[in-house]
């Protein structure tokens, strides 16, 4: 544990800078007791700033379900660090044997979303070190009690879920986001809106589908609807990994769609 509290210092200031900028909506119960019509929370750490808390926010439904999504938490163990301190000082873990546990009567529904992120475009140069790192940092959050959404190698996959699924081999998240840019740039409201980068070929997904404003507008809304095919994708693709196969090897797959489901079955 001499690690963890290594990071616990390093990571303090960090942990600062999200209490402050916590909305005042962040509430944290420890009671297992609930009204009937009191408001379901989700507090999702996040990876990325854009995209992620801004699609899980359009699940949130008023006086209903609440999503809190924490963004630009880094990845993989920063991640992690950041949720565990985070919840350490809310007082929402204790210290037995020798390890974090969430405590049993907390209601909040805690997860941490991240990616792989191959370190090298080409994967035969990944060191172990780095399969390690993400294959430990999901055995620690679990170990925890949290639950985690990770994909391998990018969130991005789960979009693509949305429209088709992906070959049975291993992809780094280039190829995701190629196939996406192609797939966007067949909508009308995305050729009208960028038909010069378009037709320049400049026009990709990361670069232009990623932004905050572009993501609201032109993805979001065309991806509501295929929820359902995104969540049978996954589960599909899923089914490939099994037999205690360790994290990092389990490419393409993504969890996100365990998040979203359980998200889904309180807007009932």
């Amino acid at each position: 544990m001499e690690l963890f509290h290594y990071w616990e210092v390093i990571l303090k200031f960090r942990l600062q800078v999200i209490h402050d900028n916590m909305p005042e909506a962040w509430e944290i119960t420890t009671s297992d007791q609930r009204s009937e019509d009191q408001v379901t929370t989700f507090i999702i750490f996040c990876e990325d700033e854009n995209d992620e808390p801004f699609y899980f926010r359009s699940f949130g439904i008023e006086n209903k379900l609440k999503i809190n999504c924490i963004p630009n938490q880094k990845n993989k163990k920063l991640n992690l660090l950041n949720t565990l301190i985070y919840c350490k000082n809310a007082g929402l873990i204790d210290y037995i044997d020798h390890t974090y546990k969430l405590r049993e009567n907390v209601t909040e529904n805690i997860w941490c979303v991240y990616d792989r992120d191959f370190e090298n475009i080409d994967l035969l140069q990944i060191k172990e070190s780095d399969d390690l790192n993400f294959t430990t940092s999901i055995d620690s959050a679990l170990q925890a009690g949290l639950k985690v959404a990770w994909s391998n190698d990018a969130f991005e996959l789960w979009i693509l879920l949305h429209f088709e699924k992906l070959p049975n081999a291993k992809v780094h998240r280039n190829y995701i986001y190629d196939r996406l840019t192609d797939i966007f740039k067949a909508y009308p409201s995305i050729t009208d809106k960028f038909k010069d980068i378009i037709t320049s070929g400049d026009f990709n997904y990361k670069t232009h589908l990623k932004r905050r404003v572009s993501f609201l507008n032109f993805v979001l809304p065309n991806i509501k609807e295929k929820t359902e095919q995104a969540i049978e994708n996954a589960i599909s693709m899923e089914s490939f990994f099994h037999g205690g196969i360790p994290y990092h090897d389990c490419n393409p797959c993504t969890k996100v769609h365990h998040l979203v489901k359980d998200i889904i079955s309180f807007q009932i």
